[in-house]
């Protein structure tokens, strides 16, 4: 085992972790893909990355083909659902991560490090700094009154509300003679609480809205 081996095993360990630290991030707010998911992207692109260096003459060619399968990915976790667009993070994410991995594979290593706390940063602090830009939030309560049709408006009620990442703990659901009653805030200052209301309002099922300020 030469002094090549060992950079290529270091590549390997440094795109499971890079891998693993941005798709913690992602596995911990709930997104599609996660840990493992984030894993492979950077480990496999890598790989790719380090082939190309040792079997091809012209090793910006394989580089440029992993970059066109990972748009590919990124397109699948886009959700486009009653005019709404979902999932354009995780799609950047992954395309972010493909890159680290081909930064460590391409040697690299300072460069791929770099960037993988610059874009946990994005992801985390600069999400924080965000909020407080937009100011306080002055919430508001929705109550709604959606007619379960035999399942069909509880199972698209708790699809939209999986897809904003709106816990159970967030949230009061009940049912009463076939009417589900749910109750939850929003604010107005945040984009997207104004989507995922958008969304939630076009529910063919709704029988009744109230809303009242918290």
């Amino acid at each position: 085992m030469g002094e090549a081996f060992h950079l290529d095993l270091l590549k390997f360990f440094l795109a499971v972790l890079f891998g693993g630290l941005i798709g913690l991030e992602r596995e911990l707010k709930g997104k599609p893909a996660g840990f493992r998911t984030n894993i492979l992207i950077c480990l496999g692109s890598a790989l790719y990355t380090i082939l190309s260096m040792k079997i091809s003459s012209d090793p910006g060619r394989i580089a440029a083909q992993v970059v066109t399968g990972i748009g590919f990915i990124g397109a699948g976790t886009i959700i486009q659902s009653k005019g709404t667009i979902a999932g354009l993070t995780t799609a950047a994410t992954i395309f972010v991560v493909a890159a680290i991995g081909i930064a460590i594979g391409a040697n690299q290593l300072l460069l791929a490090t770099i960037f993988t706390f610059i874009v946990l940063l994005v992801l985390t602090i600069l999400a924080n700094i965000e909020k407080s830009l937009l100011g306080k939030c002055h919430f508001t309560r929705i109550q709604l009154e959606i007619y379960d049709d035999k399942g069909k408006g509880r199972a698209e009620l708790i699809e939209i509300l999986s897809e904003h990442e709106i816990r159970p703990s967030q949230y009061q659901l009940n049912e009463e003679n076939g009417i589900l009653k749910i109750s939850l805030s929003y604010c107005d200052k945040h984009p997207a609480h104004h989507r995922f209301l958008t969304e939630l309002l076009r529910i063919p099922y709704i029988k009744e809205i109230k809303t009242g300020i918290i």
